[in-house]
């Protein structure tokens, strides 16, 4: 998808998806309008990162080093972020809308899970054995890789069935349904319910 590049501030509005994956297809905005890409660099990639609380934040502080010295691999590396971001975007979107997943997606998903698994080791994690990736064995593919491993997990185990996308005018956000009854409509209420309201209120006679 094309988008427009454009610096953002990350704020904890920006975090509503309700999973750390989603978050990340979320760091473009109003993909049903004029989308909006946030992460005009590797530098805004390790703040929105930092504000997930995600990510242990000396191996943030030992990426942001790492960019520093070679800002070329920097960039290299954020293509790839961008890259699984948007193969995820086509996975959720088809199971949103009830399609088959396109296989150019979940090839390409395949392909970084399985980079991801070459680097990461086995490790024992809130009393499971799970891969964990590191900053020494993935350097500044690090994100990609932890991002790669969780949207698997996320593929794999989350309720897909109350997997949404905003209704919002301009938005296209992705979220997880966690109300009761299963009919939230809106990414967030404060910013998108509240602009549906307000449009409403204004078109009637």
């Amino acid at each position: 998808m094309q988008a427009q590049v454009r610096a953002h501030t990350f704020q904890p509005r920006d975090l509503v998806g309700g999973d750390l994956v989603l978050d990340l297809v979320n760091t473009v905005t109003t993909r049903n309008a004029e989308p909006v890409d946030w992460l005009d660099g590797y530098a805004r990639l390790l703040d929105w990162a930092e504000l997930t609380g995600a990510f242990p934040a000396a191996d943030l502080a030992q990426i942001l080093n790492e960019t520093a010295a070679n800002p070329r691999a920097a960039e290299y590396a954020l293509t790839h972020v961008k890259a699984l971001r948007e193969t995820l975007w086509e996975l959720l979107t088809a199971t949103v809308f009830g399609q088959t997943p396109p296989p150019g997606a979940l090839a390409s998903l395949q392909t970084q899970w399985r980079r991801a698994v070459g680097s990461a080791c086995l490790q024992p994690v809130d009393e499971h054995i799970a891969p964990v990736v590191t900053v020494k064995a993935s350097g500044l593919d690090y994100l990609t890789h932890a991002l790669a491993l969780h949207a698997v997990r996320l593929l794999e185990e989350v309720p897909l069935n109350r997997l949404r996308v905003c209704a919002g005018r301009q938005c296209g956000w992705f979220y997880l349904d966690t109300s009761r009854a299963g009919r939230r409509r809106w990414c967030d209420m404060a910013t998108c319910g509240n602009a549906e309201k307000t449009r409403r209120h204004n078109a009637r006679p």
